[in-house]
C-alpha cells in the first residue's frame, strides 16, 4: 500500500511540474538587471576560494577548463538563472579581481549558515560568512557602488 502511494505521489508531482513548466514557457521574458545572490556552497562563485582556500584542480575543469573558485566542476543553479535571464555569470563579492558587478554580485560563500558564528573558522571549521554577515557586505556595496554613481 506504501510503495501504490509512492508511485501516485511521483506521478503526481510529475505531471503538475509539467504543467507549471508550460505555463512558465507562456509567460514574458523578465527585465532583470542584476541579481544579488545570498547563500551557501548551492550557489557560492568563489567567496570560499577568494577568502580561504586557494583555487585548485580539478573543480571547474569540465565546464570553465580551470580551476573556477567553486567546489564543483561545472555550473551552479545560480549560473543557469543568470543564463535564463539573459545576464553574465555572477562574480563573487569577495573575487573583485578580474570581476564586473554590473550585473550583480554573488555573496554566498560555502559553508554558510543563516546563525551567526561564535567560534573562529578554526575552531569551528564552518564558513565565517553566516548571512548576517553577507547582508552586511552587501549593505557595504550598495553604499560603495552609490558613492561611486555620485
Amino acid at each position: 500500500m506504501e510503495f501504490a502511494r509512492l508511485i501516485f505521489a511521483g506521478i503526481l508531482i510529475s505531471l503538475l511540474s509539467n504543467r507549471v513548466a508550460a505555463m512558465a514557457a507562456d509567460l514574458p521574458p523578465c527585465k532583470f538587471k542584476a541579481i544579488y545572490n545570498f547563500g551557501d556552497s548551492n550557489s557560492d562563485t568563489g567567496a570560499i576560494s577568494a577568502a580561504i582556500f586557494p583555487r585548485q584542480w580539478p573543480n571547474g575543469e569540465t565546464f570553465f577548463r580551470k580551476p573556477a573558485g567553486r567546489v564543483c566542476d561545472g555550473r551552479l543553479i545560480i549560473d543557469f538563472i543568470a543564463e535564463r535571464l539573459g545576464l553574465p555569470l555572477l562574480s563573487s563579492y569577495l573575487d573583485s579581481i578580474g570581476s564586473n558587478f554590473r550585473h550583480g554580485a554573488n555573496f554566498a560563500a560555502g559553508g554558510s549558515t543563516i546563525v551567526p558564528q561564535n567560534k573562529t573558522i578554526a575552531e569551528s571549521g564552518l564558513s565565517p560568512f553566516a548571512l548576517n554577515v553577507q547582508i552586511f557586505q552587501f549593505d557595504q556595496f550598495k553604499a560603495r557602488t552609490s558613492d561611486l554613481y555620485k
